[in-house]
């Protein structure tokens, strides 16, 4: 049973993925979600939320979380306010999720999903060298800002039944993202690594050769190898060739820094005669962390979420029923 947020009720005004999927968090741990608007519900986002077409003030008495993603010009149209909420509900926690945050000299900003991409610096690392910097797709900065978001409103929750006092819960997209950006930072400055784009690779792949995504046989898998001990082990998975004993390919940070796509070469062959699940058994006896790159088709029949239960069963508009991703964790309660 999910129900740490049982008898919280949070009322939610969206405008963008961002509270909505903060909302859902919140009534995937058991709280009831209302959101308020005239809008189809969407199959993923709202399955487990009430709606209510009823004005925002008529709600408000009756809720312990307002939850929104609309700027201030918006709320004026719902007859509501930042300052006015603290000052008329003062146990109320609200929460006000933005691209940019809602105090500065950009809070005005007409920002979106891009906006705060490009302004955490998250842009910047990912693409290629030689071609333009790209947004990570579907929304993803969105969804991070929502999991914060929906984090954030659990402890002011606690903290407002312990003291009695609400909080105004103030999150910027761009500084979640940002503070995702910052372990490229550390490593960079530990490594003297240029932080720019490197394709397939983390830039400077992260110190130590493989960091980054490769192709095999039937798609692709993702390699991580930092300790000596993982390189070693990756090298007698693959056979212990002949060249991985000359001294250019034992120093990993050359490897790293110097001369990654030459490694490339030597390593991408070996991997594009076997398949995915078959690098995947061998990384598990050699205990090299490798991952099969999985295609999207392929997450349903997955063995680690259906024994989790990851997936649940909805029903869309027109009655058919869909398979979307549930909560990510399982929740056991000791009593």
């Amino acid at each position: 049973m999910y129900d740490s947020m049982a008898g919280v009720t949070v009322l939610e005004l969206s405008g963008t993925r961002s509270a909505a999927f903060a909302g859902k968090l919140l009534a995937d741990v058991g709280a009831t979600v209302v959101r308020i608007g005239t809008s189809e519900p969407d199959p993923y986002l709202d399955i487990h939320k009430l709606t209510s077409q009823s004005a925002v003030t008529d709600l408000l008495s009756g809720a312990e979380v307002f939850l929104t993603d609309l700027d201030d010009e918006a709320l004026k149209t719902h007859g509501v306010s930042l300052d006015t909420l603290r000052r008329d509900y003062p146990a109320l926690v609200v929460t006000a999720l933005s691209p940019l945050g809602r105090t500065g000299h950009r809070a005005d900003w007409n920002a979106n999903e891009i906006a705060m991409q490009s302004m955490s610096g998250l842009m910047h690392v990912t693409g290629y060298p030689d071609r333009e910097p790209l947004a990570a797709p579907y929304g993803l900065g969105a969804l991070q800002l929502g999991i914060s978001g929906a984090g954030a409103t659990c402890a002011a929750v606690l903290r407002a039944r312990h003291e009695g006092t609400g909080a105004l819960v103030e999150i910027s997209g761009a500084e979640v993202l940002a503070s995702y950006v910052r372990i490229y930072g550390a490593v960079g400055d530990y490594y003297g690594i240029e932080l720019t784009r490197a394709g397939h690779r983390a830039p400077g792949s992260g110190g130590r050769y493989p960091f980054g995504i490769f192709p095999c046989k039937d798609g692709h898998v993702a390699l991580i190898a930092r300790t000596a001990a993982e390189w070693d082990r990756f090298v007698e998975m693959m056979g212990s060739p002949e060249w991985a004993s000359l001294p250019r390919y034992t120093d990993a940070r050359a490897m790293a820094m110097d001369y990654p796509d030459e490694v490339d070469q030597l390593v991408i062959p070996w991997l594009l005669r076997h398949t995915r699940d078959e690098l995947l058994d061998l990384a598990q006896q050699h205990k090299v962390p490798m991952a099969p790159v999985r295609r999207v088709d392929e997450l349903t029949d997955d063995i680690q979420m259906q024994h989790r239960n990851f997936f649940e069963t909805t029903t869309l508009a027109d009655g058919t029923p869909a398979t979307v991703p549930g909560r990510p964790w399982v929740e056991t309660v000791v009593r």
